[in-house]
């Protein structure tokens, strides 16, 4: 018996529909929130970053049984993916989760749909649109994984899942799992704050949102949507995180520090949802962040990304500005 399986909801159902057989799917974003190497860690992590209760709460783990079932079973396994980042992710935890059932031989299959965006596509790598035609071509092209591949990719999992950043050194032989950590570890490093020289700054996203705004309240779609290079470069971001991210992101820093908070805010349309439901602006606090950088990490609301934690004060990770090649980190400690 072979089992499949899609590294994205988007194009599960296309696959199932195409190759006329059951897919199981990762259903979210590996992207934004917290990973962990342990299942069971990681499914309990996923559920409170997303605040399931209820039914969602059960249907939400009803899911990740299917899925963990699936990679747990003897039978010969088809992973189905793209390059994107959000799948590569995905991807790397099933060879993960599948070695640590099988670690001698995990017989695994892969199927990659879609174009090869190239080493430097970095940011670029997004979800390609899959047809019915693309996944029956994508029969044709399945190849067994190796163990060697299946373990390099699960040691990229790990660290990913890991408590401290991905920091990838330079040189070293230069191989497609090296070049796609370095693409997941550039994205992550842009949610943490930077430091150049002595100053410290926001991180490269929350930079382009507090670039986006001004002394007008804007609600996030009009931020995002901002008709300027920055804004454009916010929604290569926008791509990989989902517009819902920016409102998000703006409601945690309006809440931050509460009268010390970076941002205004005031209610607009809030049975619209977290993208019209409040319009913000720079505060004071925030136009010197803006202008001066960050007194301190903990000035800004903690973003989880993968296993790290950004602006924790516990663990002040920050990115080194004056490196070159992959994202540097140090703890910024007194």
């Amino acid at each position: 018996m072979t089992l499949h399986i899609a590294t994205s909801y988007e194009f599960g159902g296309v696959i199932a529909r195409a190759i006329h057989a059951p897919v199981r799917f990762v259903v979210e974003n590996l992207l934004l929130g917290p990973c962990a190497m342990d299942p069971e860690e990681h499914t309990d992590a996923r559920s409170d970053f997303w605040e399931l209760r209820g039914r969602h709460l059960t249907r939400s783990r009803a899911s990740f049984r299917a899925l963990r079932t699936a990679i747990h079973s003897p039978d010969r396994v088809v992973i189905w993916t793209t390059r994107s980042l959000a799948d590569t992710a995905a991807l790397w935890r099933l060879c993960a989760w599948r070695l640590l059932c099988w670690p001698l031989q995990p017989d695994l299959d892969l199927v990659v749909l879609g174009p090869d965006p190239g080493p430097g596509a970095g940011l670029d790598r997004i979800n390609v649109r899959v047809r019915g035609d693309d996944v029956r071509r994508g029969l044709d092209e399945v190849r067994p994984l190796s163990l060697a591949r299946v373990q390099s990719m699960a040691r990229g999992w790990r660290k990913l899942a890991g408590r401290a950043p991905v920091s990838v050194p330079g040189g070293g032989r230069v191989d497609p799992d090296r070049m796609d950590l370095l693409n997941l570890a550039t994205y992550e490093a842009g949610f943490f704050p930077r430091l150049d020289a002595d100053r410290l700054t926001l991180s490269r996203v929350d930079g382009l949102l507090f670039s986006c705004l001004g002394d007008d309240l804007r609600t996030p779609v009009e931020v995002f949507g901002h008709a300027s290079a920055t804004g454009k470069e916010l929604r290569r971001w926008e791509h990989h995180t989902g517009d819902v991210f920016v409102g998000t992101r703006l409601a945690e820093w309006a809440e931050h520090r509460g009268t010390e908070a970076a941002l205004e805010s005031e209610p607009w349309r809030p049975e619209r949802g977290p993208l019209l439901a409040a319009r913000y602006r720079l505060s004071k606090v925030g136009q010197a962040i803006r202008r001066q950088g960050l007194a301190e990490v903990g000035q800004g609301p903690q973003v989880e990304v993968f296993g790290a934690v950004a602006y924790d004060p516990r663990a002040p990770w920050v990115v080194i500005e004056d490196q070159t090649g992959g994202p540097s980190f140090r703890l910024n400690k007194p």
